[in-house]
């Protein structure tokens, strides 16, 4: 378990002191405020690392408006001016909005446009073949298309997993 704890050590100080050197390989701690204030950023960066935020998103759907949580969509698909999301309950949702909004809504999330009709989740993304079909497959099993000027962000993408 990982902890912030934040101490006045005006009362405590010869205690606090021992207690730190006594337990110096299990404890990181800065000493000052203004050590603090410096190293904030760096700190602020290593704690929150590794930690996903749990994004929504608010889809106007039939009359009402449904929280989705963008963790749980699969892919998107375009038909016309009605985006489908497909989720990982295998359910889906039909939006009332285009898929350039939900682009711009995923812009900066682990979801990609390999289509003019479809955006994927990468988590989902289990398969791709750029020999025959040009498509994707996802971990659920289904195949989206990729248009070609797409397969070089895939292969990137490859890259960076150390395939």
């Amino acid at each position: 378990m990982e902890r912030i704890i934040i101490i006045d050590d005006k009362k405590c100080e010869k205690e606090l002191a021992d207690f730190l050197e006594a337990n110096k390989e299990h404890i990181r701690y800065i000493q000052t405020m203004n050590n603090i204030k410096s190293s904030a950023k760096g700190f602020f960066e290593e704690l929150t690392a590794g930690i996903e935020p749990d994004e929504k998103l608010a889809i106007n759907s039939n009359q009402q408006i449904e929280i989705v949580h963008t963790r749980d969509i699969t892919y998107l698909e375009a038909i016309n001016q009605i985006t489908f999301l497909y989720l990982s309950n295998n359910t889906f949702i039909e939006a009332s909005s285009n898929l350039n909004s939900f682009a711009s809504r995923l812009k900066g999330s682990n979801f990609l446009r390999v289509h003019s009709n479809y955006i994927i989740n990468l988590d989902y993304f289990s398969k791709l073949d750029i020999n025959e079909s040009h498509t994707i497959e996802l971990s659920t099993g289904i195949k989206v298309p990729i248009d070609l000027s797409k397969e070089s962000l895939l292969l990137n993408y490859l890259r960076k997993l150390d395939i």
